[in-house]
Formats: C-alpha cells, sequence, structure tokens
C-alpha cells in the first residue's frame, strides 16, 4: 500500500474504532441507568425460568434452617442455599435461587424473607416478580433500551464490541508504525508534536540521527496538499526523533509532513 492508502485505511479504521467504543460506552450507560429506572427488588423473568436472589442476613438469623419464606408458591419459589460474607459491609448474606413454575400463570408475584423473630420482612428482603409468557413480551418490557431493540443485554453487548474496538486500535497502532517507517526511509515524518517556545513554533516528528539529522540542520514542512509552507532548523535530535523550530513566518499543523531538504522537495506521493 502507498502513503495514501495507508493513511486513508487507518484514519477509517480509527473512526470505526471510536464508533465502536462510543457505543460500547451508550450500551453500558444504558445498563447503569436500568437500575435505576427498575423498581427495587423488582425482576422480571419467564414462566420456567429461573434467577439467582441474594440479601442480607435478617437479624438474629445465622443459619438457612431460620429463614422463614412468606408468599412462596408452586408457581413461584424461592430457595436460599448458601450464606456468604459481603463484599462491601462484611455483613452476612444469603443467596438463593427464584424460580418460576413452566406453567406460571403471567403476572405479578411478592416473595419475602424474614427471620423468626420479625413480625415482617424488611423491605429490603421483599422481592417482586413480574412474570411473562413469552420472550416477546419479557423483551418489550425490559427497562433496557438495547434489551427491547435487539434482544441482548447491554453489558453483553458491550463486552462483544470490546475486542473490535481493541483490534481497530491496534490496526491503527501497526498501520501508523508501518507509515512511519515507509515515510522515514524517504526522508519524511509526520508531525506529531507542536509547541510555542521564545525561539518560535516548534515541532517534534519522527526523525534523526538515523536519518542523517543533526541539530543545525534545515527540514521542510509541507502540508496536507503537498505544499511546502515553511522550513525548520533543527534544535535537538535523537536517533530517531527531533525537535526543530520554524522559521520566519512558517506555519505547521499536527499531521503536517516534515521532509528532508538534503534533496529537492518532492511533489506529494
Amino acid at each position: 500500500m502507498n502513503e495514501k492508502t495507508i493513511v486513508s485505511v487507518r484514519n477509517a479504521v480509527g473512526r470505526m474504532g471510536a464508533l465502536i467504543m462510543a457505543v460500547a460506552m451508550l450500551c453500558v450507560i444504558d445498563g447503569l441507568t436500568a437500575q435505576m429506572r427498575r423498581e427495587q427488588n423488582m425482576f422480571q423473568m419467564l414462566a420456567g425460568g429461573e434467577m439467582v436472589i441474594n440479601g442480607p442476613m435478617p437479624p438474629d438469623t445465622a443459619e438457612l434452617r431460620d429463614l422463614i419464606i412468606d408468599g412462596a408458591t408452586a408457581a413461584v419459589s424461592l430457595r436460599p442455599e448458601e450464606i456468604y460474607k459481603g463484599f462491601w459491609m462484611g455483613g452476612l448474606m444469603w443467596k438463593g435461587e427464584a424460580r418460576a413454575a413452566s406453567d406460571a400463570t403471567p403476572g405479578i408475584y411478592t416473595v419475602s424473607v424474614r427471620g423468626e423473630k420479625e413480625e415482617k420482612p424488611h423491605p429490603t428482603l421483599t422481592f417482586t416478580f413480574r412474570i411473562y409468557p413469552d420472550g416477546p413480551s419479557l423483551r418489550a418490557n425490559a427497562p433496557e433500551y438495547v434489551m427491547r431493540s435487539i434482544g441482548f443485554h447491554p453489558y453483553a453487548v458491550a463486552a462483544a464490541l470490546l475486542p473490535l474496538a481493541i483490534l481497530c486500535g491496534l490496526t491503527v497502532f501497526m498501520l501508523a508504525k508501518k507509515m512511519e517507517r515507509d515515510m522515514a526511509g524517504k526522508g519524511k515524518a509526520e508531525i506529531y508534536m507542536i509547541k510555542r517556545s521564545p525561539e518560535g513554533l516548534q515541532i517534534s516528528f519522527g526523525l534523526g540521527r538515523d536519518h542523517g539529522l543533526k541539530p543545525g540542520a534545515l527540514v521542510g514542512v509541507r502540508n496536507e496538499t503537498g505544499l511546502t509552507v515553511g522550513r525548520a532548523r533543527v534544535t535537538s535530535c535523537t536517533e530517531t526523533d527531533a525537535i526543530a523550530v520554524l522559521a520566519g513566518d512558517g506555519q505547521a499543523e499536527l499531521g503536517n509532513l516534515v521532509f528532508l531538504e538534503r534533496s529537492p522537495p518532492r511533489a506529494q506521493e
């Protein structure tokens, strides 16, 4: 590929990667805000479905056998299965399985968990299950916009898009490196940093001693149309990079090309 093709592909892949990342971020935001749109302890299920439910252990309750389940029926059941220590507060938590029977009538069911010494359960241990008859009904009432649109949870979509965004980033990086090597072999490099200084406008670019530069050398600056817009004198350089100061009224922008002055400037390839 020539320079123009590499630049075009790099820019297109870069824009695609940015778009993919933006969509992934919107999916994450949709998943997070869906938690605010969902009623507390409200869960949506299909008839015949199951899900994991957890909550804090009621006061003065240390064993699963001490938990009392109110509201469980043949249609919707809740079975605590284990006790574990909470991550944030360190208190005891229980975790179990909620299951809707395959012949459960669509509707709203309430199941609560309390300790033996409690007359009524704490609000955080009261769970509402909304049972839907089929997938389309469940999808149409999902709090996540992504779920309603394409039928997948937004976190799953974001997780699927992330590798694509990373692949785009790696592709851009590899194309940029290839372009740098190809241009350096022809005595050219892109300006990757511009800074104003008392001496004038400083530019940094990927040519150095390995390419025949040394302090005091002159380089030209060419814009995206191939027109020479200024010349600069190198003030310092390493093996692969250099800093130069533009002379007079010379202008430069990020992405402009620097070329060695050892040969007359040629039209852009």
